[in-house]
């Protein structure tokens, strides 16, 4: 606990002091007090005047009640003093000086005139004058030795620091060569294209930060292009090649031309696998796009807006091979997350009216899944 000293009523007079503010040759001069508050209030004692108000003068001591001590007027000594006081020239050293011979010279004599007489005079002095205070006489002290002169210290040059030289940054080089994937990707051979697109879904799939780099809208046009091709006029399966096939999917017995031939792909069918290869690329470089914007934005990319997804669904309401379309829905039931469940649903429920069995099955397969997710 802290404890708050009790203050004084300042109106109370001191008994100890009181028998000597009686007597007014014993008031002192009151100390100047320093102000405390805003308004600057001096307190005087026991009077508190304001800044403007007016202060009493004080001179010191009161008016002696008194006379003054009188000393006698007539002189105590008379002694003749000089009119002058004598004064006494130092000694000093002259070198003698060769003088002509003066001849004496007669010189007549002269009544010396006699000196005046001096009246003395009498100075009044006060014997209660204060005694002269003794003057010690001036000491004579050597001159001051000069200070030696301080030479200046020799700065010495500092050490060459190193110089830093400052490394170029290296130029960043694209890990991928994107203008190669894209010149296979445009190429007239399907085979070509098909093993770019192989070649790109295992570098998502096994180096995703290096495959970053392939999400280019020139890649994403490059697929985009392959599942729009047209392949209607280009050279299909033969009879001979599928009635070879049908044997080998009977279980018949068939020859080695035979199972050549069936297992030989028209350029239509080529170009029909690699419509399939590119919706299945396209689905995985999808979730590679949403994941990595995901990651440094926080946000969720709306379905709509991924990198070729307008083609995607459009492959699944139009196009004839009923192998696309089933491409098409096992490729959005890839990229399927909680934000885009109602969407999909959507989707996958009018593709179970597909004409086709295999796109009702594949359809009714991808909608479970989107259930339980």
């Amino acid at each position: 606990m802290i404890q708050v000293p009790s203050i004084q009523n300042p109106y109370q007079v001191n008994p100890m002091a009181q028998q000597y503010m009686q007597n007014p040759m014993y008031m002192p001069q009151p100390a100047p007090q320093a102000d405390y508050n805003a308004v600057k209030i001096a307190i005087n004692g026991a009077s508190v005047q304001a800044p403007g108000a007016q202060q009493p003068q004080m001179t010191g001591y009161a008016a002696p009640t008194m006379p003054y001590y009188s000393y006698p007027q007539a002189d105590l000594y008379n002694y003749p003093q000089a009119v002058q006081q004598p004064y006494y020239m130092p000694a000093q050293t002259v070198a003698p000086v060769a003088m002509a011979p003066v001849q004496p010279q007669a010189v007549a004599e002269q009544p010396v005139p006699a000196a005046p007489a001096v009246q003395p005079q009498v100075i009044q002095q006060n014997i209660n004058a204060p005694a002269a205070v003794a003057v010690p006489e001036p000491v004579i002290t050597q001159a001051a030795v000069a200070a030696p002169e301080v030479q200046p210290k020799e700065v010495k040059p500092e050490t060459e620091q190193p110089k830093v030289e400052v490394a170029q940054p290296e130029e960043l080089k694209p890990q991928v060569d994107i203008n190669a994937f894209i010149a296979e990707l445009t190429n007239p051979d399907y085979e070509k294209q098909a093993s770019a697109m192989e070649n790109i879904a295992m570098m998502v799939n096994q180096e995703p930060q290096k495959a970053t780099e392939l999400l280019d809208e020139r890649v994403v046009k490059s697929l985009t292009d392959i599942l729009n091709a047209d392949t209607k006029e280009l050279v299909g399966p033969s009879k001979e090649q599928m009635e070879a096939r049908q044997k080998i999917m009977t279980g018949k017995q068939v020859s080695d031309a035979e199972k050549e031939l069936a297992n030989t792909m028209t350029p239509k069918e080529q170009a029909e696998r690699n419509k399939s290869y590119a919706l299945f690329t396209m689905a995985i470089m999808q979730k590679l796009f949403g994941d990595e914007v995901e990651k440094l934005s926080g946000q969720v990319v709306p379905i709509t807006e991924l990198p070729g997804a307008v083609a995607v669904v459009e492959q699944l309401k139009s196009n004839p091979n009923p192998m696309v379309r089933a491409s098409a829905i096992e490729s959005l039931s890839y990229i399927e997350r909680p934000e885009y469940k109602n969407d999909l649903n959507t989707i996958f429920t009018i593709a179970k009216n597909d004409q086709d069995k295999n796109v009702q099955e594949t359809a009714t397969a991808a909608l479970a899944k989107l259930n339980k997710a």
